[in-house]
């Protein structure tokens, strides 16, 4: 079962994925963190490493290859002009990017993904197919739905479509509060702008993105990400059980 869970920036994916991580733990369940593997050994661990987990815990962009030159410089905002003192013009295009989160992508679903589902594990990931359909759009009326179903590692994605699909609800003010307060970001990227993020709630929480991942036979629940921690983790603890007796 793969298990994908998406939202606006600064809607608590970090806080539920953690909540999910000690749950599962605590209920004696062997969990692989793919992210922190990555960013411990900067490679893929080979897939006989994972085959005594039962739940594996998965992000995107990675923090590998292609991923890491996603994170570290194609969704970077640009440094200030030296002579200007302004953000420079963005240097990479929205298709280049989409193509390379579809590269990204495909390369994670051939390395660990698929094995991991045909292995009968759960895989949990943080982010995935649902964001490039919700924000590339966004970034550029000549980036399609269908346009980006059709980049590889996109229809890879689409073809092992999410199980379930979780989507965060929270107000977009609320959330760049809450990344404002975090002493210990400092990804500074593109997508992190009020106007936009508003943009991005309405599409999460439209109709017809609804229907565009129930076409693919995928379950989509929405997650309230207002209440504070306590509540929210006790919430979304409380869904993924309802997930894992559903698929038991």
């Amino acid at each position: 079962m793969l298990i994908m869970l998406d939202g606006i920036d600064g809607s608590g994916k970090s806080t539920v994925i953690h909540a999910w991580k000690k749950h599962l733990t605590d209920q004696g369940n062997a969990i692989f963190d793919l992210t922190e593997y990555w960013k411990t050994r900067g490679a893929y661990p080979d897939f006989s490493e994972l085959t005594k987990y039962d739940f594996i815990f998965s992000s995107e962009p990675t923090y590998v290859g292609v991923g890491k030159v996603i994170r570290e410089e194609l969704i970077k905002n640009q440094p200030p002009s030296p002579l200007r003192g302004r953000a420079r013009e963005r240097v990479y295009s929205p298709r280049a990017i989409a193509e390379a989160y579809s590269l990204d992508r495909l390369i994670l679903y051939a390395k660990i993904i698929i094995p991991a589902l045909r292995g009968g594990k759960c895989v949990i990931q943080d982010r995935g197919v649902s964001t490039s359909l919700c924000y590339q759009p966004l970034m550029d009326k000549k980036i399609t739905a269908a346009f980006l179903s059709e980049l590889p590692g996109n229809a890879l994605a689409l073809k092992f479509r999410p199980d379930h699909l979780i989507l965060l609800s929270i107000d977009p003010e609320i959330a760049l509060s809450r990344l404002r307060q975090r002493t210990n970001k400092q990804d500074n990227v593109i997508f992190e702008r009020l106007a936009f993020q508003k943009k991005i709630a309405r599409v999460f929480a439209s109709p017809s993105y609804r229907q565009l991942f129930e076409r693919y036979g995928t379950k989509v629940d929405y997650l309230p990400a207002k209440e504070k921690i306590g509540i929210m983790n006790q919430a979304a603890s409380a869904l993924l059980n309802k997930i894992l007796i559903l698929h038991s």
